[in-house]
Parts: C-alpha cells; structure tokens; sequence
C-alpha cells in the first residue's frame, strides 16, 4: 500500500476510538470554524468527483475514505484537533523532528553525488547508472513523465520520495517552523536547524521550497519588536548562510551557473504566465460550479504541450471547483490562518502560523488542495499545546517543568 493510504487508515480507526472515547467521557467532539468549512469543500468536491469519476463504485467506500487525499486531511484534523498528549512526549517529538531536518539535508546533499540514494524509484527505467538513464531518456522522449522529467532535472527528494513529491517541500518547511518557533539560547542548535532546512529546501532545486525557506525564517524578523534590527539581522545571516552554501556547493563539484539557468532562470517559469492566459480563457465557461475537477479538452488545447496543467493552484482552484468551491476553500484557508495568528498573539509561539503560512504561499506556483502532511499536523498540535503553555513556547530552556504536565487546550 502507499504510505499515505497507511497513515489515512490509521487516522480512521484512530478517529473512531476519539469518538468513542468522548462518548464515554461525555466529552463534546471539537470541531473549529476551519474544520467546519474545509468539510463543506471537501463534500463539495466528493459530489463534483461522483459526477465525472467511477473512482467511489470501484474503490469501495471503505478505502475511499482511507485513500481519498481531502477526506484524509478532514479526519487528520478532526483527531489532531481532538487529542492530547503528555508533555515529555512533545519534548521527544522535538528532538525527533530537528534529528529528521539534519537526516534530511544530509541525506540531501549525498544525492547530489549519488542520485538515487534513498529514492523510492517507481516510474524509473530499473538498473542504469545515472548517466546511462539521462541517455535513455534523451533517445526515447515517449516515456518521459512529470516525475522522470523533474529527476532528470536535478529535483531531490531527500529522505521524503517514500511518502509523497511535494512532501519534501511541506513537511520540511512544516518542520522547520515547528523548530524555530520556539526561542532557544543554544544558537548552535538554532544555526543547525536553518543549515538543515535551507540545505534541503535549495538542494531540492524546487523554486517554490526555497521560496518557503524564506517566508518561514523570515518569522524572526516579524514576531516581536525591533523589527527594523531583527530585518537587518535577517539580511546578514541570511547573506551570511547563503554564502556558506555556495562554497560548500562549489567544493562538492556541483556547477552553479548551470544551477542557476537550468533551474532558478528555467523556461518553466513561464508556465505561470500560460496559467493566467489559459484560466482568464476557460474560466468563464463553468464560473459558478467550475468543471467538477476535470481538465477539459480545450484546456489541453490550450496548453499545447507547454504545461501539464495550469501551474497555479488557486487558479486551478477556480477553474476545477469554480466561484462556489473557490470561496468555500479560501474561507478555509483563511479561518485556518485567523486562528494559528490568534494562538501566536496569545501564546508567542508562531510556528503553526508560518507553517500554514508557507502552504498558502506554495500554491501560487504549486498545486496542492489537501493538507495531509504530517509536519502540517504536527504543526496544528504544537500550536494548540503552546496556546496553553506560553511561558515554555518563549524559552523551552526549562524541561524540568514540563515533565508529567499533561496539554489540556481549547
């Protein structure tokens, strides 16, 4: 079975024991305003894909819940919103987050000389050298999909091609939010987990990840006072990094100006500009209900080739589910967003803010609707737990004090 098909079934019984434990306890299910709304969209988008798909009556209903990527991240919330945890286990969760950042940019920069170090392979010609596949390739154009094409390209999945291929961008930028959220007085540490998070978000060769990279760090310059200082100190250690990064990858061997054309400068920048193009199109045709999450044959016309689809999600967004289901998403969205901003002016702790944050920005080059990532609900539960736990999210120097406490959170 697929990881995510795993964690989804898991989530569903685990759903079922919340929901029987607060009957017993006489407990009411909590369920926020985002929640509430992002299940209105994802039944939205369950009757679009009943109207255009056979997937439900070939599935079956069981493993339609467990593998259906909206129904996944509508369950995920409702356990995650709905569970508590002892504060030694958050301590353990922390240290297994920061070790999985290092493990990954390790990981990382080890597939810049061995590609497919670690990598789940699915779709890849089996038993070739690196070089040998590029040739493959080269000389037989028909078999080239989005996945082979982008790991011919350089993109690098790290330790995360098991679960999913966006899963390396969200997870990790989820993670390192997570991390840096808290106000640690071990700067080793602290420089550590933005080498880690920077090392895997540039070594990826995903624009969009790098472009997270600086949205989440740059939390340090929003949150507090001092802003004017904080952005200038943002700006040195931010040259400061980068230039750490640039001398470690020109002594590994990789050829930056080829880096910098074949990916930061790529044509496929241009795809962004053929999705506004195509959408401002084909958007007026189904405005109200949208095309029920199917690309339609003048779509394809229109895209000629130049892109898979149109390459940005909220325009797609629009276009799959129209005004009706647009609306509904982003007043998701933007619920989600009011709440882990609200926690962060109580609390201080403003990691589940930048972690969404960052989502929301992917999807103006990604497209991604569901939110079934681990570090995102990882996200969500750390959030919850430091809108009770103030002092700990300002300094969790002091661990003495968080043994045997139990979360308890609204």
């Amino acid at each position: 079975m697929e990881p995510n098909y795993v964690l989804g079934m898991i989530f569903l019984v685990y759903l079922a024991y919340v929901l029987y434990t607060l009957y017993v306890t006489n407990q009411a299910l909590k369920i926020p305003n985002y929640v509430v709304f992002f299940g209105v969209f994802t039944l939205y988008a369950l009757l679009c894909n009943m109207f255009v798909s056979d997937e439900l009556k070939e599935d079956g209903i069981i493993k339609y819940l467990y593998s259906d990527p909206l129904i996944q991240t509508f369950i995920a919330f409702l356990v995650v919103e709905n569970i508590s945890f002892p504060s030694k286990w958050m301590q353990w969760a922390l240290k297994v987050l920061g070790l999985t950042l290092v493990l990954a940019a390790i990981v990382s920069v080890v597939q810049t000389f061995k590609p497919f170090f670690l990598l789940k392979t699915d779709g890849l010609i089996q038993g070739l050298s690196y070089a040998r596949m590029q040739e493959y390739y080269i000389n037989n154009p028909q078999e080239v999909t989005g996945d082979v094409d982008r790991f011919i390209d350089g993109y690098r999945h790290s330790i995360f091609s098991y679960i999913n291929k966006v899963s390396v961008g969200v997870d990790t930028m989820a993670i390192f939010s997570i991390l840096i959220a808290i106000n640690s007085k071990k700067w080793i540490k602290t420089g550590l987990i933005f080498v880690s998070a920077a090392t895997v978000g540039f070594l990826s060769s995903a624009r969009w990840i790098m472009l997270n990279f600086f949205v989440v760090s740059s939390q340090k310059v929003w949150v507090g006072k001092n802003k004017l200082i904080k952005a200038l100190q943002y700006g040195l250690y931010g040259i400061v990094l980068l230039t750490l990064i640039v001398v470690a990858l020109s002594f590994s061997g990789i050829n930056l100006e080829k880096f910098v054309e074949e990916r930061l400068l790529s044509d496929s920048a241009g795809t962004r500009l053929l999705a506004f193009e195509v959408f401002f199109k084909v958007f007026p045709h189904n405005p109200i209900l949208g095309t029920m999450g199917v690309d339609t044959e003048e779509v394809t016309r229109l895209l000629g080739g130049r892109s898979s689809q149109i390459h940005v999600g909220y325009l797609k967004l629009f276009y799959y589910y129209g005004l009706v289901g647009g609306l509904i998403y982003l007043t998701f969205l933007g619920l989600l967003l009011k709440r882990m901003r609200r926690i962060g002016l109580k609390s201080g702790y403003w990691g589940g803010f930048f972690a969404f944050f960052a989502f929301a920005v992917a999807n103006l080059t990604l497209v991604i609707f569901d939110l079934f990532h681990y570090g995102l609900m990882f996200a969500i539960i750390f959030t919850n737990y430091y809108s009770t736990h103030k002092d700990q999210a300002l300094s969790f120097s002091t661990e003495s004090n968080l043994a045997g406490s139990k979360i308890n959170y609204e």
